[in-house]
């Protein structure tokens, strides 16, 4: 019988608690909207936070969900262990104070057992070691044998772990997980003396928290006046049960990844063992990067952007010791696409957006590699290290054993770390030098690096802390409800004041900065990429300025300045949206949708977006495409935007089903989650998709249509900013001022700029050509100076020279009249120049065999701190650091000595 695959077992979980009253919710964003103490979504459980503390606004008491995860903080065991993974799929079943440890015992057997028929005998569970009514449920309600139920103690079977003895204070409760056994005709081990159960027979597939308690700051644990239930099933480790494989990997989940791997390298999983954990490391980090670029958490130096560029370097690393040359990761998007986005249809829709990126990031990658072996260099030559052969004549070969060399293992690791550098090369280079990492230092610095990483893992102290919506509901204040579609002011009560933080004030006076909560507002909340409304709140005897207007939680905080009178909670107050700006901000945003469709069609429909901003000022759309746009493609976007504008399309909102919304070709944005009812925006036919936002009624409203910038903003993404009706017409007469200034200067009509501007460029290409020639003779002295440097290394004629500031285009004329002359040549021209050291290096064709241009640059570049390559015979680079110099000239002439 065919096991059942990941989509049928996700399907029946769902399925099967709805049957049960749950109500089923889309998974929350990889990336967390509401909560700045999370990195990324770790947990089902962390959309739901406010649920558990009876303080949120669903009005569902029961929930079941499929959660897209990701944890990072062991990384090394990634496809090195059967279960390790990066981006994990949760199920979980809910309770918010409805049912508890009797029914949730009860439903998940029964969901082992029934909906999934795993035999009775193959299940074994644990609980809390002080948690007897679990032991009655599971033992005198479900019939499991004591033999099969383990007590373990807080570290293992509480939530927080060790929470009773260490904290945090807070919700916490015991926890009761299921094992799958897979030997139940051998003896089962003794509870006695256990920390755990055994992993080479047990595989843990579920984990029921039972959240009961509150710790307090003594220590004590208070029952909860509300018991809540959070249940987390591993979608990975049950395929794997259900499939009878002892890997993660080996099922319908990863193997399409691995196939397409085997296709592309020639290579057959199974037949190495280290190719293996490769391709199971590819498989898991592809999946992990494709889903946050879907979710808008894109590659980065820092936060959650340097996690997604640090797994992808990864697995582009895996790819390199594969044998793939050229970049592949992008290619796997599609494969995600047909194995996940039936359950998760963003990565379909935004894998455009993602092959670009990861295309991008990949090429990147490639240079940070060689510049990892660059800074190696350096290093060593900081160190004072010498170059080995890479032949074997290193000291260990020699008989004699390498220098431990300090400082090197923290070092290794910060090229490991940072650029993804790979630690066995840097062993081997060191070798090759004679020297010994400092395996100490580079495990310390590894280990502080695992504990920060599990530190941001785990269930922050602050997982349940108060935030600004928690003290409006606990002080009865209702959510706001928005009328900004339809009006611009509105009559209404003040509901809230909020100063700092979440400080709840009686009233506020002339000056101060707080935050209004009102009952009913025009004001546009920040959210989809446009900006917040900004206008005036009046009320009887005073006024407040609204810079900003952003939305937490169902509340509108209206972000105020006092300007007149004292304002208290409970007042009657004016909302006044400030029409003008609201108008242009429209016109902007409506704008982006135009330009987003013509953007598909003249540059592509691998295009995508990545991210948008739209204000009173100007729009600014960022979108998928590896190069910059042609003035033609400039162009023919703004004529198609333009000729939208000019047909006067109807601009319509309506709300949806989520499911019927994409069923009609409405395209979701990147980075947006959206619950079960949408908002679409239609324009004519021409642009379909789903936005909250406000805009105009008829494309006619937008104006006229300029783009004002096209610029990169990363690999892979660029950013066009874009100006609509008077803030466009507003360019032009600034352009036209411009315009009529050169004019003045030049003395030439405007209609002859041109002709004149191509008259000073031709007389300034003349004047350079005579400058080049007077340049010319001073080259010829250089050329005998480096003659009178000549040092015989057998048959070649070598020099190494260090001169004043030279151009690259004359460095490099310098030593092809020195090949030309002196043949076989080979020579190194140092040119202090203001930044730096220019670099240039000749060796004649004849000497290759011994000596290569390129290399020679590279190293005298690495020892002054910069970088350069170019053909063997001719190269060039530059250095930032002059006060190494004399390090680099000795370096130089010991390297041309070698071709005696």
């Amino acid at each position: 019988m065919k096991p059942l695959s990941a989509a049928e077992i996700r399907e029946r979980y769902l399925s099967f608690f709805e049957e049960r009253g749950h109500r089923r919710m889309a998974s929350d964003s990889l990336v967390p909207a509401n909560d700045p103490t999370l990195l990324f979504t770790g947990a089902g459980m962390n959309q739901f936070k406010d649920m558990f503390l009876g303080k949120g606004s669903l009005p569902w008491k029961r929930v079941t969900t499929s959660q897209k995860c990701l944890r990072v903080p062991d990384l090394e065991n990634v496809g090195a262990t059967p279960r390790h993974h990066t981006f994990f799929e949760m199920l979980g079943n809910f309770s918010f104070g409805d049912y508890f440890k009797a029914e949730c015992i009860r439903w998940e057997w029964d969901f082992f057992t029934k909906a999934l028929g795993i035999p009775e005998r193959q299940l074994a569970v644990t609980i809390y070691q002080d948690d007897d009514e679990a032991f009655r449920i599971w033992h005198e309600v479900i019939g499991v044998p004591a033999a099969r139920i383990y007590r373990f103690g807080e570290k293992e079977n509480f939530w927080p772990a060790e929470a009773p003895s260490k904290g945090p204070n807070g919700p916490c409760g015991p926890c009761s997980e299921l094992y799958f056994d897979r030997y139940p005709d051998r003896p089962t081990p003794p509870n006695e003396g256990l920390d755990g159960l055994p992993d080479d027979r047990f595989t843990e597939v579920g984990n029921c928290v039972f959240t009961q308690f509150d710790r307090k700051e003594d220590g004590s644990l208070v029952p909860l006046p509300q018991k809540n239930i959070d249940v987390g099933l591993g979608l990975e480790r049950i395929t794997a049960v259900l499939a009878g494989a002892r890997n993660n990997f080996e099922t319908d989940l990863f193997q399409p990844y691995i196939r397409h791997l085997e296709a592309r390298t020639g290579k057959r999983y199974g037949a190495d063992p280290a190719d293996d954990v490769r391709m199971r490391r590819i498989a898991d980090h592809a999946r992990a990067v494709t889903f946050c670029i879907a979710d808008g958490a894109l590659p980065s130096n820092e936060g959650r952007g340097y996690v997604v560029r640090k797994i992808l370097r990864r697995a582009a690393r895996d790819g390199y010791d594969l044998g793939f040359e050229k970049p592949f990761l992008h290619e796997l998007v599609d494969v995600v696409g047909e194995v996940m986005g039936g359950a998760y249809p963003e990565v379909r829709e935004h894998a455009g957006q993602c092959r670009s990126v990861m295309k991008a990031e990949e090429e990147g990658f490639a240079q940070v590699y060689r510049q990892g072996m660059q800074r190696l260099r350096v290093f060593l030559a900081e160190h004072g290290a010498e170059q080995g052969d890479r032949s074997g004549t290193g000291a260990a070969s020699r008989g004699q054993d390498p220098r431990l060399l300090p400082g090197s293992g923290e070092f290794a690791f910060q090229l490991h770390d940072t650029y993804g550098f790979p630690i066995d090369i840097t062993r081997a280079v060191l070798r090759d030098h004679g020297l010994a990492l400092d395996e100490q230092g580079f495990e310390a610095a590894m280990s502080a690096q695992r504990e920060r990483a599990r530190a941001a893992s785990a269930t922050s102290d602050a997982v349940f802390a108060e935030s600004a919506a928690m003290v409006l509901r606990q002080a009865g204040v209702p959510t706001t409800r928005f009328v900004g579609y339809d009006v611009l002011q509105s009559d209404t009560k003040l509901r809230a004041i909020l100063g700092g933080g979440t400080a709840l004030l009686a009233q506020a006076g002339l000056g101060d900065e707080v935050r209004l909560v009102v009952e009913t507002t025009p004001f546009y909340a920040q959210g989809g990429g446009q900006l917040g409304d900004r206008g005036v709140v009046r009320w009887a005897g005073g006024h407040a300025s609204v810079r900003d207007t952003t939305q937490l939680d169902g509340f509108w905080l209206h972000h105020a300045r006092i300007e007149s009178g004292r304002l208290a909670a409970g007042d009657a107050v004016e909302m006044s949206v400030d029409e003008t700006a609201r108008r242009a901000t429209e016109r902007h945003h409506t704008a982006t949708h135009l330009l987003h469709a013509a953007l598909k069609s003249v540059v592509g429909p691998h295009v995508s977006q990545a991210g948008s901003e739209v204000g009173p000022e100007r729009l600014r759309f960022d979108y998928t495409h590896g190069e910059r746009l042609s003035d033609e493609q400039v162009r023919r976007i703004e004529d198609e935007v333009n000729g939208v504008v000019l047909k006067a399309m109807p601009v319509e909102p309506a709300v949806r089903r989520l499911a019927d919304a994409r069923a009609a070709g409405f395209v979701a944005m990147f980075g947006e989650t959206y619950g079960d009812e949408v908002r679409t925006l239609s324009v004519g036919e021409y642009s379909r998709e789903l936005c909250g936002g406000t805009h105009v009624r008829n494309s006619g409203n937008i104006g006229a249509f300029r783009i004002v910038s096209d610029t990169a903003i990363s690999a892979g993404t660029r950013r066009i900013e874009a100006v609509t009706g008077l803030v466009a017409l507003d360019f032009a007469r600034r352009d036209r001022a411009t315009l009529l200034e050169l004019a003045q200067r030049l003395k030439a009509p405007m209609p002859e700029l041109g002709a004149k501007v191509e008259g000073l460029l031709e007389e300034q290409k003349r004047l350079r050509k005579e400058l080049e020639k007077a340049r010319a003779a001073d080259l010829g002295a250089l050329l005998t100076e480096l003659e009178g440097k000549l040092v015989a290394a057998g048959a070649a004629k070598t020099a190494v020279l260090s001169t004043g500031p030279l151009e690259g285009k004359e460095l490099q004329e310098l030593l092809t009249r020195a090949r030309q002359k002196l043949a076989p040549f080979a020579g190194v021209v140092f040119a202090k120049v203001e930044d730096g050291v220019a670099v240039g290096v000749a060796v004649d064709p004849a000497l290759h065999g011994k000596l290569k241009a390129g290399d020679v640059v590279k190293e005298l570049c690495g020892i002054l701190g910069g970088g350069g390559g170019g053909r063997p015979d001719q190269a060039q680079g530059k250095g930032r650091d002059a006060g190494r110099l004399d390090a680099a000239l000795a370096k130089a002439r010991e390297l041309l000595a070698r071709l005696g």
